[in-house]
């Protein structure tokens, strides 16, 4: 294991890519009996991010600040191109309302796109850690991962089922019931991972993984039948399958630095799972669904094109900043020249 986690997990990177897709295909759900088997399937993909910031935050903790940063200007782009999206295709600007603000800063919920609460509550994830650990506190959150997940699939995926009501996915799609939980189990994988490698071993985890996919597709198979299926993100077997999945991966054999899923997800997954929103939409509101030909390639066509605009977009940066950075190094110049100049 201490081989493993001298060199990068590019197995994660691959992950990272998988999920991005995995995400796709729950915006934009196979078709019929084939999507009620694998959109609960899929619900492990943000999880599964949040484990993975929180597997490794023993090293973003060294600049919490800059990776908080990091996040905001993310959140701050994609809010903006969710905005300039929403005047192009309807023909007019979507104005946050009192409402629209106060669900945002509680509930992590944008006015401009709803799958961007995960960067909302990845921020709020990153100042609660950062503030636990100021006050060396944070051992003291592990106690809240049963208590907040449980009140998820209580008030989530269940609720019709205890309270016959089905409640706004807000008020357990966000920081507390998702976020914290998940990057609070990716804390935990990471500090006693030599402990869970000798119990959990590739060979029971391969059995484990296929016997909580199993039980996640039979409980929204149950919840159907009953017709008590309800707008959530979490099902009782989800963790589970989440942290299976988890171990299996840091435990396999590394892929190569040049595998190409593995450069995907470590440059360019944040920016597939932002920009495929915006293909979705486009597609929702120009291309015809009735092509059963789209129904089960249209996920692969969206990640592609989010792909694509993903590397544009590095490249583009990339040659923005250095173009930057000679300016403002040529303004220095500039004013030491002058400087030395009025010295004399």
């Amino acid at each position: 294991m201490e081989k493993v986690e001298a060199k990068r997990q590019n197995n994660l990177d691959v992950v990272k890519a998988i999920c991005a897709f995995l995400v796709i295909c729950i915006h934009i759900s196979y078709k019929d009996k084939l999507g009620d088997i694998i959109t609960p399937l899929c619900r492990i993909a943000v999880p599964i991010f949040f484990m993975i910031t929180g597997y490794f935050y023993h090293k973003t903790s060294k600049a919490p600040l800059k990776q908080m940063k990091k996040v905001l200007v993310l959140i701050i782009l994609a809010n903006f191109l969710y905005f300039v999206l929403g005047i192009i295709m309807n023909g007019k600007a979507e104005v946050p309302n009192k409402e629209d603000i106060i669900n945002g800063l509680l509930f992590n919920s944008s006015p401009f796109a709803f799958h961007l609460w995960y960067l909302n509550a990845l921020l709020y994830v990153l100042i609660i850690a950062y503030i636990a650990d100021k006050f060396n506190k944070r051992k003291y959150l592990y106690f809240l991962i049963p208590v907040l997940l449980v009140t998820n699939i209580i008030f989530g995926e269940y609720s019709i089922v205890l309270f016959n009501k089905d409640y706004a996915p807000i008020y357990m799609r966000n920081f507390l019931f998702i976020g914290l939980p998940y990057f609070l189990i990716g804390n935990l994988l990471y500090e006693n991972k030599e402990k869970l490698v000798e119990k959990f071993p590739l060979r029971k985890l391969a059995i484990l993984i296929p016997v909580f996919a199993l039980t996640t597709v039979l409980e929204e198979q149950f919840l159907n039948a009953a017709r008590k299926d309800a707008i959530g993100d979490l099902y009782i077997s989800t963790t589970f399958f989440a942290v299976a999945v988890f171990l299996f991966v840091v435990q396999a054999k590394q892929v190569s630095d040049e595998n190409v899923l593995a450069v995907i997800g470590k440059k360019y997954s944040t920016y597939i799972y932002i920009l495929h929103l915006m293909f979705i939409n486009i597609f929702n509101k120009f291309v015809t669904a009735s092509n059963k030909i789209l129904d089960n390639t249209i996920q692969i066509a969206i990640f592609l094109a989010s792909l694509l605009v993903a590397i544009l977009y590095v490249k583009f940066k990339g040659k923005f900043l250095l173009a930057w950075k000679k300016c403002v190094n040529l303004v220095d110049l500039v004013k030491l020249k002058y400087t030395r100049g009025q010295s004399e």
